[in-house]
């Protein structure tokens, strides 16, 4: 599943922070695969993924983790690996119980989100049943942070923690952005929850998603709608940012964007342009995208990613992709 949690860059360092808000910044177009297959196999060994969605990094920048979702695990890789594509195993969601009324034969617990805050506890979303929001301390202790059960949440399918510890999660079947507390209480609708539409006030199926800390802006992944949007703190309605002139292979279409990022003065948005195999850079008040890294013709046998389900930055400002349809990660370098 996509729709994952891009990291504030700017707490790692606001040189990489400017490098990201520049529109003029390039990426080598030939990415290293650092996780996975080369040739795309897919599998449950250490050295192979199987559909996965999300990478995110820890504070140290010294590892980052993949949710590999068929295999229903979380992986850890080293970020100097020095070409080792043995990932470790760090949670495996087969192995957590599921509290009734649930009935364990029926449970599909694949993570469907991933994100790690400032002090490296890991969160990790389940589009299925359970349909849990589970934190993951650094000492490896597993609890259940929001409950279906007694909260408002109904799917995950992306999550978001700010510096203050609250949690945005996207909630596919509500078509919905939730706000939490740092305890997994006090769930509040940010965006949408109007039913699922096409007008300003509603969301198709959000994905991927993403706050600004300066000023609380979120930005969502609109999956069906080939769109971003941006709701302010308040706000009952959003604007389109990026996209939303129908799905499509043109500079000003997007076809169903799965990520997104946000440099911190919101000058640059990026977007994981799902079906394109791409990532686009859009300027704010830009009328078109940019293509920064992936297709640029979809028909071609020699690009190198098959779909786009999430992508991060690392400090460096290197961009890292999960490609879950070619079942690897692939680095992508700044082109110096």
């Amino acid at each position: 599943m996509y729709g994952g949690f891009q990291q504030p860059i700017s707490r790692r360092g606001s040189s990489v922070n400017q490098l990201l808000s520049n529109g003029s910044i390039k990426w080598q177009q030939s990415g290293v695969v650092v996780a996975g297959d080369n040739l795309g196999r897919a599998g449950g060994d250490a050295n192979l993924l199987n559909n996965p969605s999300n990478v995110a990094f820890d504070s140290r920048n010294q590892y980052f983790y993949v949710t590999d979702d068929e295999n229903s695990r979380i992986q850890r890789y080293s970020v100097n690996n020095g070409g080792d594509r043995a990932g470790t195993t760090v949670y495996k969601l087969d192995d957590s119980p599921v509290p009734s009324p649930w009935d364990p034969s029926d449970r599909r617990n694949r993570p469907s989100a991933l994100c790690i805050d400032s002090r490296d506890n890991i969160y990790i979303a389940e589009m299925y049943a359970p349909r849990r929001i589970l934190r993951i301390s650094p000492d490896g202790r597993a609890t259940t942070v929001i409950d279906p059960r007694n909260s408002i949440l109904q799917s995950c399918s992306g999550i978001y923690v700010d510096r203050n510890g609250n949690i945005y999660v996207s909630d596919w079947q509500q078509s919905a952005v939730l706000k939490f507390d740092q305890n997994g209480q006090n769930g509040e609708i940010v965006a949408g929850g109007n039913g699922y539409g096409h007008e300003p006030n509603q969301l198709y199926h959000p994905m991927g998603i993403f706050v600004t800390e300066k000023t609380g802006n979120l930005y969502v992944a609109d999956y069906v709608n080939q769109c971003v949007r941006r709701w302010s703190p308040g706000s009952k309605e959003g604007v389109v940012v990026a996209g939303g002139n129908f799905p499509g292979t043109d500079l000003n279409q997007l076809n169903y964007p799965s990520s997104v990022f946000v440099d911190d003065d919101e000058r640059q948005i990026y977007v994981g342009d799902s079906i394109n195999a791409r990532v686009v850079r859009w300027s704010a008040g830009a009328q078109q995208g940019e293509i920064i890294v992936g297709a640029n013709n979809l028909t071609s046998e020699s690009r190198e990613i098959c779909r786009v389900s999430g992508f991060k930055f690392d400090q460096n400002g290197n961009l890292y992709i999960a490609d879950n349809y070619g079942n690897r990660i692939r680095k992508y370098m700044v082109d110096n």
